[in-house]
């Protein structure tokens, strides 16, 4: 009887280990995603932005998300260097109601000019806007493949109101 335990226990702990190991569904769903963002271009970099949920806002938290980026080259005098979040609290000066500065680095007044309207355009399942001198990035609610093509749309909208 002693004997049957120990092996329950080994067969057990090396299933728990293989289980352990195996993706979940919505990593399967994550990699798949990104995959088909990489095979479209696309670039892939984690960000570190501010929570800008009420917790995070008071104990003054930060998460990491996907930010699926364009690479683009500016000119080096209009080259942008900025991040937005989507709100729930309190916008920002001089962006549209549920949009905050990620950070002290800010659009030019001309960027602004094209900027707000894009964000008073950009649909909710969006969250994070980056714009770099190499390129721009966002990061959204990353649902569905079928999303991709639109993704890649706003990315290259973006770059062109920027270029300008």
């Amino acid at each position: 009887m002693f004997a049957n335990l120990i092996i329950l226990f080994a067969i057990l702990t090396v299933a728990g280990a293989f289980m352990w190991l195996k993706p979940s569904a919505h990593d399967r769903h994550l990699s798949k995603l990104r995959s088909a963002a990489l095979g479209e271009g696309l670039k892939l970099y984690s960000l570190k932005v501010p929570d800008t949920s009420v917790e995070g806002r008071v104990g003054e938290k930060h998460e990491l998300c996907t930010l699926y980026r364009l690479l683009h080259s500016f000119p080096k005098a209009q080259a942008p260097s900025f991040t937005v979040l989507r709100t729930t609290g309190v916008s920002s000066a001089f962006l549209p109601d549920g949009w905050i500065w990620a950070d002290d680095k800010r659009a030019t007044d001309a960027q602004m000019k094209a900027l707000v309207g894009f964000l008073n355009d950009l649909p909710e399942h969006y969250r994070v806007v980056d714009a770099q001198a190499d390129g721009v990035g966002v990061s959204w609610d990353e649902r569905s493949v079928d999303q991709l093509p639109a993704v890649r749309e706003t990315l290259q909208r973006l770059a062109s109101i920027l270029s300008l």
